[in-house]
């Protein structure tokens, strides 16, 4: 290639890929992140923390989000593709931890799983203009196994 059309065909790409983040107008996310615990101590393995959203704040869409923890339990949530945090409103937490592959056969999921059936953490609610939650600390008490 000419050195002229190299140089055309970086700029080319350059737009191309400059492409997809434009206009996408998302609104603003608040930065969540914590650790999850089991009775006080790390968790038994890897998993997640989900928080399906209830309520969004006023002119503001709604929109789940995830962290996904190792042993250590700590978690930084995630939304829009991996843009990090929260859009402002309030959510449903749940906590994900497997111990294996579920068995898919009824009750398969909650045989595998480390937390309660009845294991609910409290909501979380995203003020507008709050710029980080950084200290969010759920502590799971695990079924007996």
């Amino acid at each position: 290639m000419k050195p002229i059309t190299v140089a055309r065909t970086s700029l080319l790409m350059l737009w191309l890929l400059g492409l997809p983040g434009c206009g996408r107008n998302l609104p603003q996310t608040v930065s969540v992140s914590g650790r999850v615990t089991f009775s006080g101590g790390p968790p038994p393995a890897p998993g997640t923390v989900n928080f399906q959203p209830l309520e969004a704040a006023d002119g503001l869409p709604l929109r789940p989000g995830s962290g996904r923890f190792g042993t250590d339990g700590h978690f930084q949530v995630t939304s829009y593709d991996g843009v990090r945090g929260l859009v402002p409103g309030r959510y449903r937490a749940s906590i994900t931890c497997l111990a294996g592959e579920p068995a898919p056969v009824p009750g398969g999921w909650e045989a595998a799983s480390y937390v309660p059936a009845d294991y609910e953490p409290p909501e979380l609610v995203v003020e507008p203009g709050t710029r980080r939650i950084a200290n969010l600390h759920y502590d799971v008490r695990p079924k007996p196994r």
